[in-house]
């Protein structure tokens, strides 16, 4: 970050865990997105100190490096002890549940809008993701849930058709142990008619990353730091995804809101340019608070702390600002 009163204040981004469109992925059930806006003498400084306490012959000191000893994880605690408030900001994103999440949004949502419904007001997509995140698995058979969900994922990604997606919700609408249940995958089945609109879009149009999660996190991650610092430079780590969608992300603003009718979306406040971590110490820092929050996130996922990190809830929840992320069963 530059240190001249003119120049624009400056947010390095940083990923973890990212596998593109392959949300399914049960090596990386959860992606995370940090923004880290610090100056550079203090980025350095606490840069340099975590190196001090590592071995010399230690490359780039990553976060999943660190966070395998003990001496890296007493690194990284202090590290995040030195950080401003403020100056961190997370998102995270359960996969898993963004498959759900994604369903409703391209089949669902378009044919309640046709029936003059909208179902972006009051989060009420986000209600019927929940819904189904929680019951499919639970009140219908879970194999047949875990094959609804590939089948949509290969359908947006043109590996199955139409036909086989909804082949696969008919399945678990016949697993069901609940009618009330079943009524809602009805809706799916009754939305079927956009389902085969959408197919030909995406056969014309590609939508290479419908699914990856970087770009609908980092718009996220931007505007909330354009809240409080105004115009900025968001440099990035390198990311092909982010580059494919610049110009998305800065267009943005002319599309409206469908949460609120009448209203634009907000605009990404600044410049994305990207650069190598090893040249700012800023990306180094981006890259331990994406990870410590991924970390932090599989504990949520697997309902236990990993005692080699305890604590990290304290740290890392402050950090974030948001997430795609179901609620939680007993809430």
């Amino acid at each position: 970050m530059s240190t001249s009163s003119s120049a624009p204040p400056v947010v390095y981004v940083d990923e973890s865990a990212n596998s593109g469109q392959n949300l399914l992925d049960p090596h990386q059930p959860v992606f995370t997105l940090a923004g880290v806006h610090l100056t550079d003498d203090l980025a350095a400084s606490i840069v340099d100190e975590v190196r001090g306490q590592l071995p010399r012959n230690l490359r780039e000191p990553k976060y999943r490096s660190l966070a395998r000893s003990s001496g890296g994880r007493k690194a990284l605690m202090n590290a995040f002890s030195r950080l401003p408030e403020g100056s961190v900001r997370t998102y995270m994103v359960h996969k898993r549940f963004m498959v759900i999440t994604k369903m409703v949004d391209i089949i669902v949502e378009p044919m309640a809008h046709q029936d003059g419904y909208n179902l972006y007001e009051g989060k009420q997509t986000l209600a019927l993701a929940d819904m189904l995140h929680l019951a499919g698995p639970a009140v219908g058979d879970a194999d047949a849930y875990d094959r609804m969900l590939h089948a949509f994922v290969n359908w947006v990604r043109q590996k199955a058709t139409t036909a086989e997606l909804y082949a696969a919700i008919a399945v678990l609408k016949a697993s069901m142990k609940d009618q009330q249940f079943a009524e809602w995958l009805e809706l799916l089945e009754y939305c079927r008619p956009v389902a085969d609109e959408t197919t030909a879009e995406i056969a014309s149009q590609g939508h290479q990353d419908e699914l990856d999660p970087a770009i609908p996190s980092l718009y996220c991650l931007a505007t909330t730091f354009g809240q409080t610092l105004g115009r900025f430079r968001l440099v990035h780590d390198a990311s092909k995804v982010v580059d494919r969608n610049t110009t998305l992300l800065h267009t943005a603003h002319f599309f409206p809101n469908p949460a609120r009718p009448g209203e634009s979306i907000a605009p990404v406040m600044g410049t994305i340019e990207f650069a190598d971590s090893k040249d700012h110490p800023q990306l180094q820092v981006a890259d331990w608070a994406a990870g410590a929050t991924r970390q932090w996130a599989l504990q949520l996922i697997a309902g236990s702390e990993d005692q080699c990190l305890s604590g990290l809830e304290q740290i890392v929840r402050p950090w974030l600002i948001d997430g795609i992320w179901p609620r939680p069963a007993n809430a």
